[in-house]
């Protein structure tokens, strides 16, 4: 193996590439991230001690999270407190971790936490799970088209695919095919259960398969020439703000409620739950809807953000994880608040969530998915999510109702 002095030469040179270093470590991702590190450091006379620190193991994590890896982005982690979740998987107290840059999301979060377990904490309900891949094939016509989708919508049509699509995967479950005709093309939106993971890769590789056993099919018995466009139509809808997931979910759609009493609410938010009712109103809902915003809340994108890092998510989903609606309303007095959020996707067990510091706040969760088939430690996280968004959301309505934004702004430091 060749010394970094002289690979970092070879780098300096263009002799060699980044993703060819390690052809030059016997394959070892750590030696390689180290030498592309002392290459950027020499280059860009740039000293990175602080990327250098990590715990992350480089051969396990390269091309299953990273390429070319460096080192690691350290991001500050919180504890808000125990959550209490009372829900179809997730029923107990939960540690709820931020990992985040914002001051005062930690604190906000935790005088919530306080406040709705004082209440009894938030009751969670799944209603949907299933994680969605459009697959885009054309036809000649629109007439081939419609009549593709008319037997991929028959009892014969769904069970030849969902045959085919288990032939790829152990643990996807198919539920539904739903065509979508646009002229000659035909969108195809698989959404199957995952287990444990997240699934998106999961359900993209068994969809194709699916959908590349069905063309010889179709052809021969239906006459219709059909070709795959892109693995990906966009009707999935795949980080992106799109309406469909509102109505259709991906992932996992839950809803999260809460009634909390009058008393508790004037004694630890300091103000009147109609006032936070009517700020819901006109801000969540009549603010976003003049906006014409996708989602009526008020920061859910926050806490999505946050919790996603800390438990080695995919970030980028925050875009279509953040389409929720609260409701807060006076009832007898008390204020009762919901929040529906219908793409939550999040899985317990690949991905990011095998990354050292992420498994360990799964584990913390008593959530990490390992060995579950079922995937009900993914359902639960889901539950322990959308609980902590109300959670956020409605603390914020209560800080903004009692005029005290800017006051808590103004504690953090500056500079």
């Amino acid at each position: 193996m060749e010394e970094v002095e002289e690979l970092v030469e070879k780098l300096m040179k263009g002799r060699i590439k980044l993703h060819e270093v390690e052809n030059y470590t016997r394959n070892d991702a750590n030696e390689g991230a180290r030498i592309r590190r002392a290459f950027l450091e020499k280059k860009y006379g740039v000293e990175l001690k602080n990327i250098a620190y990590s715990s992350i193991d480089f051969n396990d994590s390269i091309s299953r999270n990273i390429e070319n890896p460096i080192g690691a982005i350290q991001v500050p982690l919180g504890c808000a407190g125990e959550l209490k979740v009372n829900g179809d998987y997730a029923n107990g107290y939960y540690p709820i971790l931020l990992a985040t840059t914002e001051g005062r999301l930690v604190a906000g979060i935790s005088r919530g936490i306080t406040v709705f377990n004082k209440a009894g904490g938030v009751n969670t309900r799944v209603i949907k799970d299933g994680m969605t891949r459009d697959i885009l094939v054309r036809t000649p016509s629109v007439k081939e088209a419609v009549k593709l989708a008319k037997w991929v919508e028959s009892k014969e049509g769904f069970k030849f695919l969902s045959e085919a699509f288990s032939k790829s995967t152990k643990h996807g479950k198919l539920k539904e095919v739903k065509p979508y005709v646009l002229g000659r093309d035909v969108h195809l939106r698989f959404r199957a259960e995952t287990g444990a993971a997240m699934g998106m890769n999961m359900v993209t590789i068994a969809a194709k398969a699916a959908v590349d056993e069905m063309i010889p099919k179709v052809e021969k018995e239906l006459e219709i020439e059909v070709a795959i466009i892109s693995e990906s139509g966009n009707v999935c809808t795949d980080k992106k703000p799109a309406y469909i997931n509102v109505l259709e979910g991906r992932g996992v759609s839950v809803v999260a409620d809460a009634l909390l009493p009058r008393d508790v609410v004037l004694e630890r938010f300091r103000v009147e739950p109609e006032l936070i009712a009517e700020l819901n109103r006109v801000k969540n809902l009549e603010g976003s809807a003049l906006a014409g915003s996708h989602g009526f809340n008020a920061h859910v994108a926050n806490i999505l953000a946050a919790m996603y890092i800390a438990y080695g998510q995919d970030v980028a989903q925050i875009v279509e994880g953040s389409q929720a609606i609260v409701e807060a309303s006076v009832v007898n007095g008390d204020l009762y608040v919901s929040c529906y959020l219908p793409a939550i996707e999040v899985g317990t067990y690949g991905g990011g969530t095998k990354r050292e510091t992420q498994k360990e706040a799964l584990k913390l969760l008593g959530l990490y998915g390992e060995g579950d088939e079922e995937g009900k430690t993914r359902l639960a996280f889901a539950e322990v999510v959308a609980a902590t968004c109300l959670v956020g959301d409605v603390n914020l309505l209560a800080v903004q109702a009692a005029g005290e934004l800017s006051k808590c702004h103004a504690q953090i430091k500056r500079g």
